[in-house]
């Protein structure tokens, strides 16, 4: 009988139950892809749009098409061809977009294709040496028979297809049915060992002819190939987490530093054949000053370090000049140039050299006495205590400046230091010159190329204590007939050999795979070591090991991942490359693209032990794509024992080559080719919109302001660290911060020119310039410190900001100042008061203090120095009643006047007065005459001082010479030459003669010159011009210069200060109070000591709110 469906029955029940049964898979189906499709396609149209291409829709259609696999491209033909009586050709086709191309032509040797074919059922198996005799022409069709058409239709980077096709193309076991009979297991065993070969082999052409056809290295089709198995997105921060970085531009060698292979050299044989001591060394091992010794043997022919760009080297360290970077200061220290990123081109050759040299020295070959670990660490730390006793030095002082103890040392001092200071009543510091101070506490500075010399040199144990594991009793024994260990007294063992060989820096297998406990004794290790030594774990299993069901537990218990944080992982090179990259593609997958189990089961640590697979030899170059393809902080290869260094240099000619390539590529561009890769910073725009999508009310009043006080580089964009500067601050600092630093400058200035005079008295009277004296007399020698005194502090103090002559200084460069100056601003590790101060003089919120701004601070302090005036005036009538009572009652001796010493005496001891600098510079100020004496009528005057009417009185004065000369410029040269202006008499100052202009140029204006001045320019004020020149001098060195006096046109720079203060303040408390306690913010997995975790989790949340709007993202 015929259902409903095949008469076409309208059975309502039946379509409504299809119609609801189609609309939830429709829901499931956007459930799992509607999100990934909308970034996707947003993704591509914003890529189209930077771009501008001429016709968008088929640059679009191209972008979509990019990420179907590889761009649609998919493998064809493989081809086998005769070579010569060695050697065979294959060819490899593929399918671009319908088009047939030939990709790749690779030549095998005879001798591997031979022998991989041994178990080959085509035309049938045959025994390892029977396989060896085959001539190239009968392996032609056999090779051709079983791989011809074996990829036909599978897409480029299907790495589980091309995996499981190139496993049955080319079989490992006999299969005696087949009609091999009476194999040994030794011949078992060689079969397998070289079908292995053959598989590595034919896999590192495909990643070959993959990297062709997408038009990059093998190692970036490694890359893609994982990333897009894997279902990772194209999110740079997944990328990161699942694949190695991008190498692309100038910007990714900072990064690359120290992630280049390291190179472990064999020296003691241990009892198993993996148990092994060996000599570890990075690329920049390859410029250690005593490498060239070792290398070369002095020969400068044999040895030389080929430089990425020797000529940006010479211009550096001509840049330098005489000066040694060894002792400057960290705020000294050039920033890197990027070619100082990038190891010499020819580094793994040179550390090829080096290890082998150093593995010999050490006794390579010999064998471990007794497999005591602890006498081979002693062994090797001998050999290189005498072949490289510079590099071991330095080892030791850097640990010993990383040290705990070490850096309580210098908190301490730096903390005493600083009380000391603020206790010292005119900031002075015991008998100390600036420079030993400054030598006593400042951190080491830590140059970049130690930096990268630290630990290019170490040691690595792979303890292979699986060997050594009972199973029935739970325990580990090295050696027969000693005492077994218990798994606790193991992992004491490993921490007291890294304890006492801190040149121990690699753990490789130091549990068994068999002991139940081995997660939990792995996790106990890692917290025992310190975090510079590396723990690597036997490999993860196969993925012939891995069935379905064993993945779905695995993916099950995927939230335990973290129990291996901090374990890396031997690798199965084996598995060859696809398989290797297969495995943790598999990973990712189980994840969705989420790399916590991949980096949980495989580390971030991996060691490729080629001596224990040493066949493999011919397929090296695809094991190094997959290493540099991969996510790790350290890849490194423990090579085998080797004959001579030539043979080593030949095994790496591959990485090698890869290498260059990868320095040369990213070194021409300056800027990033890749038009996925988006820059981590952000914009104002982005910032702006950001703030506001995650919830702050206050975007429109305050963000923009505080971008522009963040962007500390001046470049447009917002780094995580700069966003957390923030937290260093509660807003600009206050006028009395500013005055309490005019006081310390001049206390600060009047301590070198107490320690300058007792130099010039010392070498005086010990006679050593007694016939100079006689000859030039001694004024010469005097001058200097005369003509010091008349040079303001704050001036000096530019001088010490304003090293490149630029005009302006950076906040590293302030900082830099106050801390050679012995500030406790600049001493305090604490960089918040330094940057509190900084806020006040960058007056257009620009990162910078220029010239015009820092000079500010006379102006601001001036204008601080009237408060203190108005409170002593408000102190003394208060108790007085009035002024001339006040007078009268100090006045004592009825002398009518006041000497310094009278008015302090009276005023810091009967009367109690707070502050002892207010009352000195109420004494200056109303000093009229500057005789160093109050008379009853400068007394009388500070009774009726009005601080608003004073300060309009100075804006007249500067309003009158303006009109009279025009400008202030002009004004403080006519002030200076003592012209009167021209509608009076004189002459213009642009037609002031040279030599008449030289005579008093650079002089500066005394008060007596400054009042002359006044009076012959015809102004006439409320306030006796004398008082203007004390409010100008706020120094209170009876002088002022060229920049003092342009403050005249700075006048409005408080009610500026105080509007700008303010509003900074609210700004910068909502955005703190909003990210502590409103914003939802993603917490690190790891427990946090503070709360400073947020600042970067708001950088990433503002990212993400923001990365796809292209509107945001074209400012």
């Amino acid at each position: 009988m015929a259902t409903d469906e095949e008469t076409g029955s309208n059975d309502p029940q039946a379509e409504r139950l299809a119609l609801m049964r189609r609309r939830r898979e429709q829901v499931e189906y956007l459930k799992i892809h509607r999100t990934k499709l909308e970034k996707l396609a947003q993704r591509c149209v914003n890529r189209v749009l930077r771009e501008l291409p001429t016709d968008p829709f088929e640059a679009l259609l191209s972008q979509l098409s990019a990420h179907v696999k590889a761009s649609g491209l998919a493998f064809s033909d493989f081809r086998v061809l005769p070579g010569g009586p060695e050697s065979l050709i294959i060819e490899v086709s593929a399918i671009a977009r319908a088009a047939p191309l030939l990709v790749h032509r690779a030549i095998l040797a005879r001798d591997v294709v031979a022998r991989g074919l041994a178990a080959a059922a085509v035309p049938e198996p045959m025994l390892i040496s029977d396989a060896e005799a085959l001539e190239t022409a009968a392996l032609v069709p056999r090779l051709s028979a079983s791989v011809s058409t074996f990829l036909d239709g599978v897409k480029v980077l299907d790495f589980k297809e091309i995996y499981d096709r190139i496993s049955s193309a080319v079989p490992v076991e006999l299969d005696e049915e087949a009609g091999v009979a009476d194999a040994s297991e030794e011949e078992q065993a060689s079969v397998k060992q070289a079908g292995t070969v053959l598989r590595a082999v034919l896999a590192g052409e495909l990643l070959e002819a993959a990297g062709k056809l997408m038009d990059c290295s093998s190692q970036e089709a490694v890359r893609a190939g994982i990333l897009e198995y894997g279902g990772v997105s194209d999110e740079p921060e997944d990328e990161e987490a699942c694949a190695a970085p991008l190498l692309t531009c100038q910007s990714d060698l900072e990064t690359w530093q120290f992630l280049w292979p390291e190179l472990c050299f064999p020296v003691l044989q241990g009892n198993t054949a993996r148990r092994r001591m060996c000599i570890g060394l990075t690329c920049w091992a390859s410029s250690l000053p005593e490498t060239k010794a070792i290398v070369g043997a002095g020969d400068d022919s044999s040895w030389q370090l080929e430089l990425i760009d020797e000529a940006a080297e010479e211009a550096r360290i001509a840049a330098l000049g005489d000066q040694d970077p060894a002792t400057m200061d960290e705020d000294e220290i050039p920033d890197p140039e990027p070619h100082e990123y990038c190891p010499a081109m020819n580094a793994f050759t040179i550390v090829a050299e080096l290890g082998h040299a150093l593995a010999v020295k050490a006794g390579a070959g010999s064998s471990l006495p007794g497999e005591d670990f602890a006498a081979g660490l002693v062994q090797m730390r001998q050999m290189l205590e005498t072949t490289m006793p510079q590099y071991v030095q330095q080892e030791k002082k850097m640990n010993e400046n990383e040290s705990g103890e070490t850096q309580a040392r210098i908190r301490e001092q730096a903390a005493a230091k600083l009380a000391a200071l603020r206790s010292s009543p005119n900031g002075e510091f015991g008998g100390e010159s600036d420079e030993e101070s400054m030598e006593s506490e400042k951190p080491p500075a830590v140059l970049l190329h130690e930096t990268q010399h630290r630990n290019s040199v170490y040691f690595m144990l792979h303890a292979d204590a699986d060997a050594a594991f009972d199973e029935e009793a739970g325990t580990y024994c090295f050696v027969e007939g000693e005492e077994a260990k218990t798994q606790a007294q193991l992992l004491q063992y490993y921490a007291e050999l890294c304890k006492n060989e801190v040149l121990l820096k690699c753990i490789v297998a130091p549990l068994s795979p068999r002991d139940p406990d081995i997660e939990a004794g792995l996790k106990v290790l890692r917290s025992m070591l310190p975090k510079k030594v590396t723990i690597i774990d036997e490999a993860f299993p196969g993925l012939e090991a891995q069935d379905e069901d064993e993945m779905e537990e695995l993916m099950q218990d995927s939230e335990e991942a973290p129990r291996r944080e901090g374990i890396g992982r031997l690798q199965n090179l084996r598995l060859t490359a696809h398989g290797m990259a297969l495995q943790r593609a598999e990973l990712l997958k189980s994840q969705y693209g989420d790399a916590v189990l991949a980096l949980a089961e495989l580390g971030r640590s991996s060691v490729y032990d080629i001596g224990e697979a040493e066949e493999l030899k011919p397929a090296l170059g695809s094991i190094f794509d997959y290493s540099l393809a991969c996510p790790e902080d350290t890849r490194r290869f423990l090579l085998p024992k080797m004959a001579d260094a030539e043979e080593t240099k030949q095994l790496l000619v591959h990485l090698d080559t890869r290498f260059r390539s990868m320095l040369l590529t990213a070194y021409r561009h300056k800027k990033s080719t890749d038009k996925r890769k988006q820059s981590k910073d952000l914009n104002m725009l982005q910032f702006r919109e950001g703030l506001r999508r995650i919830g702050y009310q206050y975007t429109d009043d305050y963000a923009e302001l505080i971008f522009a006080f963040l962007d500390q580089s001046g470049n447009g964009s917002l780094s995580p660290s700069e966003l957390q500067m923030i937290e260093l601050v509660n807003g600009p600092g206050l006028l009395k911060d500013l005055d309490d630093l005019r006081l310390w400058l001049c206390a600060w200035k009047a301590r070198r020119m107490a320690a300058a005079e007792q130099k010039r008295l010392a070498e005086e009277a010990a006679g050593e310039a007694a016939a100079e004296g006689e000859a030039e007399g001694e004024a010469p020698v005097k001058k200097p410190v005369i003509e010091a005194k008349k040079v303001s502090p704050l001036y000096e103090l530019w001088l010490y900001m304003d090293r490149d002559g630029s005009g302006e200084a950076s906040f590293a460069e302030w900082r830099w100042a106050l801390r050679k100056a012995r500030h406790p601003f600049g001493l305090n590790p604490d960089k918040g008061p330094a940057l509190e101060l900084f806020m006040c003089l960058d007056i257009l919120v620009d990162g910078t203090i220029e010239t015009g701004e820092f000079f500010c601070l006379n102006i601001l302090s001036a204008y601080f120095q009237l408060e203190r005036v108005e409170r002593v005036r408000k102190f003394l009538e208060d108790r007085f009643g009035t002024l001339k009572a006040a007078f009268k009652y100090i006045d004592a001796d009825k002398s009518g006047s006041l000497t310094t010493e009278e008015w302090m005496e009276f005023m810091l001891g009967p009367q109690g007065y707070p502050d002892e600098e207010d009352i000195k510079v109420c004494f200056i100020f109303i000093d009229k005459d500057f005789s160093g004496q109050l008379t009853s009528k400068e007394f009388d005057f500070l009774g009726n001082f009005d601080g608003r009417e004073f300060v309009a009185d100075v804006r007249d004065l500067r309003d009158h010479i303006v009109e009279k000369y025009e400008n202030l410029e002009d004004a403080y040269v006519a002030f200076e030459q003592r012209l009167a202006p021209v509608d009076m008499g004189g002459i213009e100052v642009s037609k002031l003669s040279e030599k008449k202009r030289k005579r008093r140029e650079g002089r500066g204006l005394s008060g007596q010159d400054f009042v002359n001045a006044c009076r012959l320019c015809g102004f006439k004020g409320k306030f006796d011009s004398r008082l203007h020149f004390n409010f100008l001098d706020a120094a209170h060195v009876g002088h002022i210069t060229r920049n003092e006096f342009l403050q005249l046109g700075k006048l409005g720079a408080v009610e500026a200060l105080h509007a700008s203060s303010e509003r900074m303040r609210k700004a910068i408390a909502t955005l703190k109070a909003f990210v502590f306690k409103e914003a939802q913010l993603q917490a690190p997995e790891e427990e946090q000591e503070d709360e400073r975790w947020k600042w970067a989790a708001v950088h990433k949340a503002l990212r993400d709110a923001t990365h796809d709007d292209m509107d945001l993202m074209m400012d």
